[in-house]
């Protein structure tokens, strides 16, 4: 079993590569896993992945500064047990130290375990807004990779793409880097595919760079304030123009008053909302995007809204009254009622994070 572990900020695109990593596996007769951690007890990509066919286990029995590792090992060693993949695909939370993670799976010493170069993502079309509002943590991202993906080229300038390359470049001189659009450059994105998984051989993590990490937190570090809640809905199932229009309503009242909080936020916002004959999904990962609107074909036996909010440097009592509120406002005006089923209640404050994950 080989183990890839794609990392990168909040709204990088990670769980669009793993999809088109996991495709293109599938056809070519290769049995690959993926394994989602997000933030909280809440699990959206998860759903995601899986309404595209794709089985995936979600790691979000608490936060991975604390309780992930113990999962992390259990759900490993069954799935290599019981599945016994050719690929696992791991996807950590946008907030998370890849390297890390991969350690972790090290440490493990199973047998017949090998493993890809660490891969982060970096997001092109909004990469000097990361940098400003998230600069330690993500220096941190792109100091501990052994690939750099410069992933959306398709929304930025030409011109921009060498500064970008040249900045991360001098933070981690001895990565490969590579470019693509997850979304449209299937071809690059295969060949990139196959080096990865391939039998090139990479430049080990230095040192430096695993001491580096046992010195930070990353949740701490990030400056993120995170908040995920899960309700569910009085109704059978909502029509598809019904349910497309409470979450373009929602997303975009949320983003609106986030500005007012921090106009240069940046993270990721995203909403699923699973519509009985439909899911509706929407994300916004910064001040300066519009909200993204997707449906997807797919049937659920109770209508459910979950939501996920990471924003950069804001309080998290303020993010997670204002979520509550306008959750609740924006179904009340479409004549819906709804009842929260899930929250992730737990505080990062109240741990010692000495393991610096």
């Amino acid at each position: 079993m080989k183990v890839l572990v794609v990392g990168g900020f909040l709204g990088s695109g990670k769980t669009t590569t793993i999809l088109r990593i996991g495709k293109y596996l599938g056809e070519k007769g290769q049995k690959a896993a993926i394994i989602v951690n997000e933030i909280g007890e809440v699990g959206v990509d998860g759903d995601i992945i899986s309404s595209y066919g794709f089985d995936s286990i979600e790691l979000t029995n608490g936060c991975i500064c604390c309780t992930l590792k113990r999962d992390l090992r259990y759900t490993v060693s069954q799935l290599k047990k019981d599945f016994d993949p050719q690929i696992l695909i791991i996807e950590p939370t946008g907030i998370a130290f890849p390297a890390t993670i991969r350690d972790e799976i090290m440490l493990m010493n199973l047998d017949d375990v090998d493993f890809a170069p660490l891969v982060t993502l970096v997001d092109g079309s909004r990469f000097k807004e990361v940098m400003k509002e998230t600069k330690q943590f993500s220096q941190r991202q792109i100091i501990d990779a052994e690939v750099l993906a410069i992933n959306k080229i398709d929304l930025i300038e030409d011109l921009y793409i060498p500064v970008v390359e040249s900045s991360i470049k001098q933070l981690n001189p001895e990565a490969e880097i590579v470019r693509f659009s997850a979304k449209a450059d299937y071809e690059e994105l295969s060949g990139f595919i196959e080096q990865l998984l391939g039998d090139v051989v990479y430049p080990k993590l230095t040192e430096r760079k695993m001491n580096a990490d046992k010195e930070l937190n990353s949740i701490q570090c990030s400056n993120m304030a995170t908040y995920a809640s899960e309700y569910s809905l009085n109704h059978d199932y909502l029509e598809s123009e019904k349910a497309q229009s409470i979450v373009s309503n929602l997303m975009e009242g949320l983003k609106k008053e986030i500005i007012v909080m921090n106009p240069e936020f940046v993270g990721h916002m995203k909403v699923i909302l699973q519509a009985g004959t439909v899911n509706v999904r929407s994300s916004v990962t910064g001040a300066e995007e519009k909200p993204q609107i997707e449906t997807i074909e797919s049937y659920s036996s109770k209508p459910s809204v979950k939501i996920l909010s990471a924003v950069s440097n804001v309080s998290r009592s303020e993010l997670m009254e204002l979520v509550d509120f306008f959750v609740k406002e924006i179904f009340t005006n479409h004549g819906v009622k709804i009842v929260k089923t899930a929250i992730h209640q737990h505080n990062h404050d109240s741990h010692n994070h000495s393991e610096g994950v």
